[in-house]
């Protein structure tokens, strides 16, 4: 009975036609779903008004190198380049023009408390201490003293509007590179930047917590002042 078996099986085999017994298939794309690591110690830096220069270094993905293409030398790595993302701000000001420096917490519409809470909570803190935070040094001095108390007292109560354009992409670079210079800039503007590696199928922005060191580092205002 066995016997019967397979060879029924061998017939019924060999009686179907060649195409459906061949199964062929074309080649099938890959996906990268693995992120370039980001760039880090990004700093913008105001020139004469008309431009500001970035800085960054790069990827730990950046790893170029070189192979041969045929007769061409090509460079090689898992990051294909950097992608330079600006948000242009006009600084905060209150209802007859004048610039807010107290408004640290960007929400709602004026300085209040929360603002406040937050200035406190840093009093007494300098450059010395490793986690100092540039960002609430009103009156620059190196620390957060009676002064940028007195200058926030100022700003306290004040309504607050802001102009804030959209991000937009400035430069596409390669893979390697971890310098730009922005000539498309306006005296007096804000601009806020990201540096994103990328591969083939995704990108990177940089980690930089709000008020944190690495965000006012990617701050520039086109004076002649970083800041």
């Amino acid at each position: 009975m066995k016997g019967y078996i397979r060879i029924v099986a061998l017939a019924a085999f060999c009686a179907a036609p060649a195409a459906a017994q061949l199964t062929t298939s074309g080649p099938v794309a890959s996906v990268d779903n693995i992120p370039p690591a980001p760039v880090t110690n990004l700093q913008a830096a105001a020139g004469d008004g008309s431009s500001v220069s970035l800085s960054w270094t790069l990827s730990a993905d950046d790893a170029r190198s070189f192979t041969t293409f045929g007769s061409q030398v090509v460079p090689r790595g898992d990051v294909h380049g950097y992608r330079v993302y600006r948000t242009d701000y006009f600084p905060p000001v209150d209802d007859s023009g004048e610039i807010v420096l107290g408004w640290f917490t960007h929400e709602g519409n004026k300085v209040d408390f929360d603002d406040f809470f937050l200035l406190a909570d840093r009093f007494g803190s300098s450059d010395a201490d490793g986690d100092f935070e540039l960002f609430f040094d009103i009156v620059p001095n190196g620390q957060i003293d009676v002064d940028d108390f007195l200058r926030f007292a100022d700003d306290f109560g004040k309504a607050v509007t802001q102009e804030q354009g959209s991000e937009r992409l400035v430069a596409t670079l390669g893979s390697g590179v971890s310098e730009f210079v922005d000539n498309d800039v306006v005296s007096g503007a804000s601009y806020v930047y990201d540096v994103r590696a990328f591969d083939g199928d995704n990108e990177t922005g940089i980690v930089a917590p709000f008020a944190s060191n690495e965000d006012i580092a990617r701050m520039a205002m086109a004076v002649g002042v970083g800041q």
